[in-house]
């Protein structure tokens, strides 16, 4: 490229993960983070087909409808622009050659611009040097285009080619194959990780992510979390009356309720064995942490559970004020000595909430509290620290 310096910039981790976990393609724990792929996907599509820069936009399939021309699109990507003003900006399918491309889901080239638009009016504004041309590929994941890519200001002077086009759209089934991979490599690790029957978390990711996220609040003074530990009450007695069957089915309903509880909280939920739950909220103090619980807790016991009935010979039960929970919590910055080494601190926040769940326990369940209320009447040996 003679020494062409190419500026790529992508949105902020946050904000991209946020998009990425929409398309299912946010993973925590693999090798390359997403916006390190982002960044190199960019800057392939100018090694493809020489250009000044090129857009990278995706929709919101929370907000997704069928007919893709009332659809927005957002700049998730850029590789050759200097300014920031343009990423996370929208656009829609009617504005420019970004999204006619995503609405029809076919290649395009407008070597011409005259008064079109590559992106939309105000955002091609931004831009440091006027558009010329720009060519688009779709992008396409699980075989449903989901944004475009565009490339803008061909280096040959006379606009966009032929080959250019072919070489874009080979570009366009890579980047789709790529996605593709990667998204069924996310979704083979995420079954190992998942318990089978509530579709939660499992202990084993549970540990691996309390202890990343002790690590990193290990190395600074700033941050916190919150752990919940969380026991079913009653279930035995639905498992004895009712069978298993019945069991199981209120457990996956205590995990729906649990992840409803949670919609507004940053968190990862867990089922960690049998009738217990733990959850931990990043970025959350022991106060909030408490809150938080006492929303949960007040869900369970406003919900009926096992509405329907579970085949022809079993009826609906319509449990409710039967189940309820139990919660302890404690936090990082409260209950974790400061001069501990992480791996300890790991096991003491641990064995604090759990703590605090036995004195939920003990203290006639159905109640939230936070490590340190009530130990005093705990037996020494109530409490046995899981790992």
């Amino acid at each position: 490229m003679g020494g062409f310096v190419i500026e790529t910039r992508v949105l902020s981790p946050k904000i991209l993960g946020r998009f990425l976990e929409r398309h299912r393609l946010m993973d925590e724990t693999s090798g390359t983070a997403p916006e390190r792929f982002l960044f190199t996907l960019v800057r392939r599509a100018l090694d493809f087909v020489p250009a000044a820069s090129c857009v990278l936009l995706l929709d919101d399939p929370t907000q997704k409808e069928e007919d893709r021309s009332r659809n927005e699109l957002a700049v998730i990507a850029t590789a050759g622009l200097s300014r920031t003003e343009i990423l996370g900006r929208k656009v829609r399918p009617v504005d420019g050659l970004a999204g006619f491309v995503y609405a029809r889901g076919e290649r395009t080239a407008v070597n011409e611009m005259a008064g079109a638009r590559a992106l939309s009016r105000e955002l091609d504004h931004t831009l440091e040097t006027p558009v010329r041309n720009a060519l688009g590929v779709p992008v396409v994941i699980e075989n449903h285009v989901c944004g475009s890519l565009i490339l803008l200001n061909a280096r040959e002077t006379a606009g966009f080619t032929p080959r250019d086009e072919r070489l874009m759209e080979l570009f366009g089934d890579t980047l789709s194959l790529a996605l593709q991979n990667l998204l069924d490599e996310r979704r083979a690790r995420e079954v190992a990780r998942r318990d089978s029957l509530t579709a939660l978390y499992n202990d084993r990711y549970f540990h691996k992510r309390l202890q990343q996220e002790i690590n990193r609040l290990h190395q600074t003074r700033d941050g916190d979390l919150a752990l919940l530990f969380m026991d079913c009450d009653h279930l035995k007695a639905v498992n004895d009356e009712h069978g298993h069957l019945a069991g199981s089915q209120v457990l996956r309903e205590f995990a729906y309720v649990l992840q409803r509880s949670l919609s507004d909280a940053s968190c990862l939920a867990c089922r960690y064995g049998g009738d217990e739950f733990t959850v931990i909220l990043f970025e959350t103090d022991l106060a909030r942490g408490l809150t938080i619980a006492e929303r949960i807790r007040k869900n369970i016991q406003d919900w009926t559970f096992l509405p329907m009935a579970l085949g022809p010979e079993e009826p609906a039960l319509c449990l409710k004020g039967v189940l309820t929970i139990s919660i302890g919590v404690a936090s990082y910055r409260i209950h974790c000595g400061p001069a501990k080494s992480a791996a300890d601190q790991k096991n003491e926040l641990l064995k604090k909430a759990d703590t605090a769940l036995y004195a939920a326990k003990m203290r006639g369940k159905n109640c939230v509290i936070a490590a340190g209320e009530g130990e005093a009447v705990l037996p020494s040996s109530a409490v046995i620290l899981k790992s």
